[in-house]
C-alpha cells in the first residue's frame, strides 16, 4: 500500500517536471523569436542609417555647392541675411530705377509685342511695393523677364538716336541756310535804313516849312476865331432872352390847357333801366364793346350851370351783347367834382334813374387806356402803388413811365420827383386829362 503510493508521488512529480521543462521550453522558444526580430530590426535601422548618413553627405555637398553659388565661397548661408542683403536690396534697387522719370512714363504702352507689353505693365505695377522676392527662383525669373523687356526696347532706342542725329544735323544745316539769308536781309535792311534816313531828312526840311506855313494860318485863324466869339456870344445872349421869354408863354398857356378828368371826360353809356329798390341797373354796354366783369362806372347827371353831380356807383355783373346788368353798389365814398369833399352815393332822394350817364376811366371800347403817374406818395389807405398799377391792368388799361402823346391820363401824386415840373409841363401840351389820386380811387373801390 505504502509502495502504491509512493509511485504516485513519482509519477506526478514526472508529470509536473515535464509540464515545466515544456513552458521552458515555450518561453525559450519565444524568446529566441524576439531575438531573431530584433535583430532583423537592427540589421533594418543600421541599414537606414547608412542610407541616411549618405543622404546627408550629398545635402552637406548640396549645401555647400549653394553657399558656393550664392556666396562664390564656401561661407554659412543664414535665411535672415540672404533676405536682407539679396533679396531687399534687389528689390530696393528695383523700387529706384521703376522710379527713374524715364521709365515712369506710359511710353511702354506704344509696344507692339503683347508678351513684352505685358512684362511692362506688370514692371509699373511694382512702384511702391517692398519686399516682393521671397527666393532666387523668383527674382532670377522677374531679372531674365526685365532683361528681355530693356532688350526689346534698344533696337528702337537705337533707331531713334540716329533718327535724332539726322534732325539734329538737318536742323544744323536749316540753321546755317537761315542764317545766311538773315545776314542777306540784314544788309539789305541796313540799306533802305539808309535811304529811309535820308528821305527822313527830306521830310524834316518840307515839315519845317509846312509848319511855319500852318503856323501862320494858326493866328490868321484864332483872330477870327476870337471875333466868332464874340458875336456868338452876342447871339447866344439874345436867343437866351427869347427862350425866357418864350418859356414864360409857355407856362401861361399851359396852366390855361390844363385839363381834370371830371371836367373833360365824356360819358361811356348811359343807364337804360334802373330799379334801385333792387338795387340794379341796366347799361347800354356789352359784349360788342368789350365790356368786363367787375368794371366800376360811375353814375352823373349835369345840373343847374353846367356842373356835374355824381349820383352813384355800378359794378358789372351780367353782360349781354349790347347791355349788362349793374349792380348799385351802397355806402360809396366818391369825389364831389363841385366842392372837391367826399360824399356818400347813391342819395335815397336822388337815386340812379334812366337816362344818367356812365363813365369810367380803363373803358374803352375803340383803344387802351394809358396811365402815367407823377409822383410816388400815396396818400390812401388801402392800395400801394404798385397794386394800383395791378388793377389798372386787371381793368385793361396800361401803365406807362412817361408822358408821350399815347398817353390818355395823368395821375398826380404829389411832386416828389425831380422831374416833376417837366412831365406835367409836357402833359399839358400834350392835352393829357389829370386825375387826382382820389378821383382814380373812386373808380377801383375803397
Amino acid at each position: 500500500m505504502a509502495r502504491g503510493s509512493g509511485n504516485t508521488v513519482y509519477l506526478v512529480g514526472l508529470i509536473f517536471a515535464i509540464l515545466v521543462s515544456m513552458s521552458l521550453l515555450g518561453v525559450s522558444y519565444k524568446l529566441n523569436q524576439d531575438l531573431t526580430e530584433k535583430e532583423r530590426q537592427i540589421s533594418k535601422f543600421k541599414k537606414d542609417f547608412d542610407r541616411e548618413s549618405e543622404r546627408v553627405k550629398d545635402l552637406r555637398k548640396e549645401i555647400k555647392g549653394i553657399r558656393e553659388l550664392v556666396h562664390g565661397r564656401d561661407d554659412e548661408v543664414k535665411k535672415d541675411h540672404y533676405e536682407t542683403t539679396i533679396l531687399a536690396e534687389a528689390n530696393k534697387k528695383l523700387q529706384e530705377i521703376l522710379s527713374e522719370e524715364w521709365i515712369a512714363t506710359d511710353d511702354w504702352k506704344n509696344i507692339q509685342d503683347p508678351q513684352i507689353k505685358q512684362i511692362w505693365e506688370r514692371m509699373t505695377q511694382y512702384r511702391g511695393e517692398s519686399q516682393r522676392y521671397t527666393n532666387l527662383a523668383e527674382l532670377y525669373k522677374e531679372l531674365l523677364e526685365q532683361l528681355q523687356a530693356v532688350i526689346h526696347i534698344i533696337p528702337r532706342l537705337r533707331y531713334e538716336r540716329m533718327r535724332a542725329r539726322e534732325e539734329v544735323e538737318q536742323l544744323g544745316n536749316t540753321s546755317e541756310r537761315i542764317r545766311t539769308e538773315k545776314q542777306k536781309e540784314i544788309e539789305r535792311l541796313r540799306a533802305d535804313l539808309t535811304r529811309k534816313d535820308d528821305e527822313a531828312l527830306e521830310i524834316a526840311r518840307r515839315y519845317d516849312q509846312e509848319r511855319k506855313r500852318w503856323q501862320d494860318e494858326k493866328e490868321n485863324l484864332l483872330d477870327e476865331m476870337t471875333k466868332l466869339n464874340r458875336d456868338h456870344a452876342l447871339q447866344v445872349a439874345r436867343l437866351e432872352s427869347e427862350k425866357a421869354q418864350l418859356e414864360g408863354r409857355i407856362k401861361d398857356l399851359t396852366k390855361k390847357q390844363t385839363r381834370s378828368f371830371t371836367e373833360y371826360s365824356r360819358p361811356d353809356g348811359e343807364v337804360v333801366y334802373a330799379d334801385p329798390a333792387l338795387g340794379y341797373a341796366w347799361i347800354d354796354l356789352g359784349n360788342q364793346h368789350g365790356l368786363q366783369r367787375n368794371l366800376k362806372f360811375q353814375v352823373y347827371q349835369f345840373v343847374k350851370g353846367g356842373r356835374q353831380k355824381i349820383k352813384g356807383v355800378l359794378e358789372v355783373r351780367r353782360i349781354e351783347e349790347g347791355m349788362a346788368q349793374c349792380a348799385i353798389l351802397e355806402d360809396q365814398e366818391v369825389t364831389d367834382p363841385i366842392t372837391g369833399d367826399t360824399v356818400i352815393v347813391p342819395d335815397k332822394n336822388d337815386p340812379v334813374v334812366k337816362g344818367d350817364l356812365i363813365r369810367n376811366p380803363f373803358f374803352d371800347a375803340d383803344e387802351q387806356k394809358v396811365f402815367v403817374f407823377l409822383g410816388t406818395k400815396i396818400k390812401n389807405r388801402y392800395y400801394t402803388l404798385s397794386e394800383i398799377k395791378l388793377k389798372i391792368t386787371e381793368f385793361g388799361g396800361k401803365v406807362d413811365n412817361d408822358v408821350t402823346t399815347t398817353t390818355s391820363f395823368v395821375v398826380l401824386l404829389g411832386q416828389d420827383e425831380d422831374d416833376f415840373q417837366t412831365k406835367f409841363e409836357r402833359a399839358a401840351q400834350f392835352g393829357v386829362i389829370f386825375m387826382k389820386e382820389d378821383e382814380l380811387l373812386d373808380y377801383m373801390g375803397r
